[in-house]
């Protein structure tokens, strides 16, 4: 069994908490996705065999500090990234990221044209208005807000006492069910996201007033303008399923209809253009939550992209 080793390491916004999963093989890091923890990636790593894993809670999630000055861009997430590679001595890792944190190891393989390889796991969203045919840039960028501020109120209180936190944990636990994850994962989950405070009461990371600039840098983001600036090796997965909208509000369910049907369109473009290096596939029988849906399935694809 591999040697298991949790560290905090020093970063530039703080301490980081960082999981050595042990292997044998080349390094890879594994970046979680917004409001997630390191335990996203439990039910995938024994599907990794091959590969050195490390992962890591970013910045102002779980365990690792937030930053005091709510930078939350790619610059700051790479420059955690890259403490975490100093602090344990990490070769040029391979980057595996779901998610938000497919977009970090998009952009970090954007800066190492001759890396080994990243991979981005459903990480499609953004807040161009090209993504979003069918709607122009004054109603994506209202739709995005509204969106974003009813998704922030249902974060709060931010400080919970152990009633709240008691609901927070069974709310868990129903998404759980919905979605055909483990309930006892995403518990474990939704509790490493609460630290506790000198009271007794539980901080909620991230919580409510974080959401804005957490999102901020995905307003000009697009995933299929940075795949084509990335010369290294480049994996998309994409969940087969398509989302269920039926029970949004019909300016928000136009809003995510109009992405979808965006990140079509560029994959679609993106195949055509038979770029090197570049796999994009998809998963059938899971949603946005891949790696926790199917994570077998996912990790032969990754395996069979990343490890020589």
């Amino acid at each position: 069994m591999p040697d298991v080793r949790a560290h905090r390491v020093p970063g530039p916004a703080g301490e980081i908490a960082v999981t050595d999963h042990g292997g044998d093989g080349p390094d890879a890091v594994l970046c979680h996705g917004a409001n997630r923890t390191l335990l996203d990636w439990e039910k995938l790593l024994p599907h990794l065999t091959g590969l050195r894993l490390v992962s890591y809670d970013l910045r102002g999630h779980g365990r690792s500090d937030a930053p005091p000055d709510g930078d939350y861009g790619w610059d700051a997430h790479l420059a955690d990234l890259d403490a975490v590679c100093e602090a344990l001595a990490l070769d040029d890792p391979r980057v595996i990221g779901h998610s938000l944190g497919g977009v970090i190891a998009l952009c970090h393989g954007r800066r190492r044209p001759d890396g080994p390889g990243v991979v981005d796991l459903d990480g499609f969203g953004g807040g161009r208005p090209e993504l979003y045919p069918g709607l122009d840039a004054e109603t994506v960028a209202e739709r995005r807000a509204e969106q974003l501020a009813v998704y922030s109120a249902a974060l709060k209180p931010e400080i919970l006492d152990a009633g709240q936190a008691g609901l927070v944990l069974a709310r868990a636990r129903r998404a759980a069910d919905a979605l055909g994850l483990d309930a006892e994962l995403e518990e474990a989950g939704a509790r490493r996201s609460l630290r506790p405070l000198e009271d007794g009461r539980l901080l909620r990371r991230p919580g409510a007033s974080a959401q804005k600039e957490l999102m901020r840098p995905l307003e000009g983001w697009d995933t299929f303008t940075a795949v084509r600036e990335t010369s290294c090796p480049v994996l998309l997965v994409q969940g087969g399923q398509r989302p269920q909208l039926s029970g949004l509000p019909a300016p928000f369910r136009e809003l995510n209809e109009a992405l979808a049907e965006g990140v079509r369109r560029g994959l679609a473009s993106l195949r055509e253009e038979a770029r090197p290096g570049l796999r994009i596939t998809k998963v059938p029988g899971a949603g946005h939550m891949l790696h926790l849906q199917a994570p077998g399935e996912v990790g032969r694809l990754v395996r069979e992209f990343l490890v020589p």
